[in-house]
């Protein structure tokens, strides 16, 4: 305590202002540290060679277990603020948001860093509503507030986003601390030069080798995800998952079927999405980011940072939940797991006409529709009932009750998963729904957390041109939150640091005339001690 002496006269004003000394106790943070990246040449040698030997194993291996952490930030003398909410008192504000492959990431930093000019971006203000005005420019501020944000698809010197370090650029212009895992090296042989592209008629078509190759002396082609904090970072843990669901590399290199081309034509013509090979080496990885704020057991808040496989079945994104749960079990203080979920019915992954017969003769309930036909006349109008209302019981809902064969839900898996989870200190994460503690006054499962629609839950993802207010839109983004309760239901159970008005930003990604994602940032506000 001796090296403290000289301020404590100070404690009292401290007090007042709502910080104590140990507010101030100076830490022995990690000021820099990085991976050894690849050099473009054996980016290329991977390429041809998913499995590399030797040396470059070896420093392969390293990189997806070595985090990029920062805490430059703190050592420039940055802390954070201590503010207090008019309804909870002094809170934590967490923000996550998958910022679709960093292509718009310096429109991303004007949002955050640069309030006049994200207004800018808006137009006039006569183009919005008042009313709408005023919210987007109202959860503009709460997201640039966040303490802590949570981020999906950071590149860091890849082409498609101008070689930009994602993670560090943002990370300089909010003056935060951060850390990065890379999850894939971008090694598509259209990037690298590698590889001639046909044109249909025949010969190679020069312009587009010429838009996609990468410069040699910038390309890193790293692909992964990024905690950005207002505290300090204690540690980091990144490594790949056991449960992949997808292999990037075999399963984008391969021929692609007619089945397959037809499908991606019929997303562009109607969505606007396309969908094109992504070749990558590496795999989802699990993140684990500790950090130093006073106030909490261990001074500790652990963020979990999740963006589980889109090209694959619910069942194999169930695996990869359950092993990152069996990671966090002995977590002992609160815990934060966010990110991008991807909790969508379909499989994205190339397809093919057996592949689709083999699953369709796998899928019980065809076989219940057909025996339901074959015993009763009104089979056909049954099934359809059935059918219809299977869908609306699932309807933007993915945490909707699976009922096997009848009106199954395949997402609700992984739900479930989450929900009977429970840490070594018995402590659970929060699912409770109040009116008075959500957004938007609805209650329900998870309302507190993630915004909950009038039926479901508000959509997070979009594709370019959804049909009408529904189709083509999903609720891919979650939060959950441990806290200091131990049945995940419990109304009667403390509030202290659990999850408060969690909402989805939709509107103001979606007032831009070129949203920055085609996902939207969801928030939620988390209190230190327990509301009045």
């Amino acid at each position: 305590m001796r090296r403290f002496q000289p301020f404590l006269f100070l404690a009292p004003l401290l007090f007042l202002a709502g910080f104590t000394l140990q507010d101030f106790v100076p830490e022995d943070f990690i000021r820099y540290s990085e991976p050894n990246f690849l050099t473009f040449e054996e980016l290329v040698s991977l390429s041809k060679n998913p499995i590399p030997e030797g040396a470059l194993y070896t420093k392969l291996k390293k990189l997806w277990t070595t985090p990029i952490v920062s805490n430059e930030a703190y050592y420039r003398g940055v802390r954070p603020p201590r503010r207090k909410h008019p309804k909870v008192g002094p809170f934590v504000r967490i923000g996550t948001w998958n910022i679709e492959k960093s292509f718009e990431v310096e429109r991303a930093i004007t949002l955050l860093s640069d309030r006049s000019g994200f207004v800018h971006m808006l137009g006039s203000e006569q183009s919005l509503p008042s009313e709408q005005y005023q919210t987007v420019l109202r959860q503009r501020d709460l997201l640039a507030e966040a303490d802590v944000l949570i981020l999906q698809e950071m590149d860091i010197g890849v082409k498609r986003s101008n070689y930009i370090n994602a993670p560090k650029a943002l990370a300089d212009a909010l003056n935060m601390n951060y850390a990065y895992g890379a999850a894939y090296l971008e090694i598509d042989p259209a990037y690298l030069g590698t590889e001639s592209i046909e044109l249909e008629e025949g010969g190679v078509d020069q312009e587009a080798m010429d838009y996609f190759r990468a410069d040699p002396k910038l390309y890193k082609g790293l692909f992964g995800i990024a905690v950005l904090s207002r505290y300090p970072i204690k540690s980091v843990t990144v490594f790949p998952l056991q449960n992949q669901g997808y292999d990037w590399y075999w399963g984008e290199k391969g021929q692609t079927t007619f089945l397959e081309k037809t499908r991606r034509f019929g997303a562009k013509s109607v969505f606007k999405s396309e969908v094109h090979r992504e070749m990558k080496v590496g795999g989802r990885i699990f993140m684990r980011a500790d950090l130093h704020v006073p106030g909490l057991p261990n001074d500790t808040l652990s963020i979990i940072n999740v963006h589980l496989e889109i090209k694959c079945l619910p069942k194999a994104r169930e695996a990869q939940i359950r092993e990152i749960l069996g990671h966090i079990r002995k977590i002992r203080n609160p815990v934060i797991m966010a990110g991008d979920f991807n909790s969508a019915p379909t499989d994205l992954s190339p397809t093919s006409v057996t592949r689709e017969v083999k699953r369709q003769i796998k899928n019980p309930t065809n076989w219940f529709s057909l025996a339901v036909s074959q015993v009763m006349p009104q089979a056909l109008v049954m099934n359809a009932t059935r059918a219809t209302s299977n869908v609306t019981k699932n309807f933007q809902n993915p945490t909707a009750r699976h009922i096997p064969v009848v009106a199954p839900n395949y997402q609700a898996g992984m739900f479930k998963a989450i929900e009977e989870f429970r840490f070594e200190d018995g402590y659970a994460f929060d699912f409770r729904g109040d009116s008075v503690r959500s957004a938007n006054g609805e209650d329900g499962m998870l309302a507190n957390a993630n915004q909950r629609d009038r039926v479901g839950y508000k959509t997070t993802f979009q594709v370019r041109r959804p049909l009408g207010p529904v189709v083509g839109k999903y609720r891919l983004d979650w939060i959950f939150v441990k806290s200091f309760l131990r049945d995940p239901r419990d109304d009667s159970g403390p509030y202290r640091f659990a999850p408060h008005f969690g909402e989805t930003l939709e509107e103001m990604n979606t007032a831009l005339e070129k949203p920055i994602s085609d996902h939207h940032p969801n928030i939620a506000t988390l209190p230190f001690d327990e509301p009045s």
